[in-house]
């Protein structure tokens, strides 16, 4: 009887935990409607687009152990957030918003090149070092990317917060991404 008590209420406590960690709503949220949902481009057909310029000179870095049920690693205002059961246990994940001309990111996972979680997880990148100029009008996109060439390989298909200068998708796997018009 105990035994399905404890069942019980680890179902209750998972149903209780499940809360929607997708897009915050902070500020006035444009969605990227420049790409269907569900497209992926490769660098051959970006349909134009091209990185934003936005000088760093500093890189900053920041790391966490997640575990199962879940959190958040922030870096220079930038951050990735895994939902519960996003990984299935101590989970080294490592935030770099390198020195760059480009408003880019770097997330991996137990150092490794790539990382498959088991739910999607957030990312939001913060563009506050970049030059209004180069942001204010503009229909801005996050785009997986090839760290050493740059290339855009994928779009994440955003959603724009331009009053707290925010950019958040969701993704299941880690790797480079960055800010492209």
């Amino acid at each position: 009887m105990s035994l399905r008590l404890v069942f019980a209420l680890a179902g209750l406590a998972l149903i209780g935990c499940s809360g929607d960690v997708t897009r915050p709503q902070v500020g006035r949220v444009e969605t990227d409607t420049t790409q269907q949902s569900g497209t992926t481009q490769t660098a051959d057909s970006s349909g134009g687009f091209r990185l934003i310029s936005c000088p760093g000179t500093q890189t900053v870095s920041n790391s966490g152990l997640l575990g199962v049920l879940g959190g958040t690693v922030t870096a220079a205002g930038s951050a990735i957030t895994l939902p519960l059961g996003a990984v299935v246990g101590p989970t080294l994940i490592r935030m770099t918003v390198p020195a760059s001309s480009y408003m880019e990111i770097d997330v991996t996972a137990n150092d490794l090149l790539s990382f498959l979680f088991r739910q999607s997880v957030t990312i939001t990148i913060d563009y506050s070092r970049c030059p209004q100029s180069a942001t204010q009008g503009k229909t801005l996109t996050v785009w997986h990317i090839d760290t050493q060439t740059k290339a855009l390989l994928e779009n994440m298909n955003a959603v724009n917060d331009p009053v707290a200068r925010r950019i958040t998708f969701t993704t299941d796997h880690l790797s480079g991404y960055a800010i492209a018009q």
